[in-house]
């Protein structure tokens, strides 16, 4: 596999978000977008931290077809990377366990702050951002926050402490993050649909 890394490490707040791109994905993308948009057709989708949108079931890992099997190994690659870049070089040996949903966000559509239990890793797999939209709107961005507690009581010259971080993905990037990040979403300013995978990546071994 020809992962291709860009900025892909950034320590915010002493936390962390790997930032990941491969070459040549959009045969992938255009699959992956068909069977989510079939898939939203019919079936009611849930309702989790998503304020509108489509939410699917956590089992689009199963879901028959070739492009599922890449981007599986895309997580999994992403995954032995941020371990080992955060664990010495060491890495993780042992089991996980992936969950992994479709979003479909339509203008106006957005996800509330939320973190995700029970899980090591998290991140999210960009599709189709969208149709472009000034950056001051933050249409879809994806949005962290400081964990550091009471940081925000302390003032500092360049107004950093307590704020969050807003991240403006591309298509065909994903984002990995520790799961207890508090994170949302902006809401979608642009026309049609936004559309991402997300997931959980859990250590069997250590639970």
């Amino acid at each position: 596999m020809d992962l291709k890394l860009k900025d892909d490490i950034d320590l915010w707040w002493g936390t962390p978000v790997f930032a990941f791109s491969w070459p040549n994905a959009e045969s992938v993308n255009s699959q992956l977008k068909d069977i989510i948009l079939e898939r939203s057709q019919q079936e009611p989708g849930l309702s989790r931290s998503n304020a509108g949108g489509w939410h699917s079931g956590d089992d689009l890992l199963s879901w028959p077809t070739p492009a599922v099997v890449n981007l599986k190994e895309w997580i999994l690659e992403g995954f032995n990377l941020a371990t080992v870049r955060t664990g010495n070089g060491q890495g993780y040996k042992g089991r996980i366990q992936v969950s992994c949903w479709a979003n479909v966000n339509g203008p106006g559509d957005s996800n509330d702050v939320h973190n995700h239990p029970n899980s090591a890793w998290s991140g999210v797999y960009y599709l189709d951002v969208g149709t472009p939209v000034d950056d001051a709107e933050k249409s879809g961005f994806i949005n962290f926050f400081d964990p550091r507690s009471g940081a925000g009581m302390c003032e500092d010259p360049f107004s950093l402490f307590g704020k969050g971080r807003h991240f403006k993905p591309l298509n065909g990037q994903m984002l990995m993050f520790p799961a207890w990040l508090m994170h949302a979403v902006s809401p979608y300013r642009g026309q049609g649909n936004r559309i991402s995978i997300a997931f959980n990546i859990a250590l069997l071994d250590l639970m």
